[in-house]
């Protein structure tokens, strides 16, 4: 379980980020790979297609959103709000071609 200060780090990893690179979309796998490098390789953290961020049970710890003036907006969930305990659904696996091509625009970023 990732603890209090990991999903801080994460948080603001993935902001000054997405916003330095200036991402023109959501990208969920890069947006993943900038969350799984902020905690040293492991997956304790998962995002979705909608820019939530989940912990290992589903709940719903963070969300990453796009402003009007094109900002990249990334903060912590309130616990006690309606549905943040939703579960997030497991995607579905990857192909190589996929793989490859995310390798690919990762390096080009």
């Amino acid at each position: 379980m990732a603890t209090d200060v990991e999903i801080e780090r994460v948080l603001a990893t993935v902001s000054a980020t997405i916003n330095d690179q200036q991402l023109p979309e959501f990208d969920r796998d890069r947006v993943q790979e900038l969350v799984d490098g902020a905690l040293g390789g492991e997956r304790k953290l998962t995002v979705d297609d909608g820019g939530g961020l989940h912990d290992e049970t589903g709940a719903r710890i963070g969300s990453i959103r796009m402003t009007d003036t094109g900002r990249w907006h990334v903060e912590r969930q309130n616990s006690a709000a309606e549905n943040s305990d939703v579960a997030i659904p497991t995607a579905p696996p990857q192909s190589k071609m996929r793989k490859l091509m995310t390798k690919l625009k990762v390096r080009s970023s």
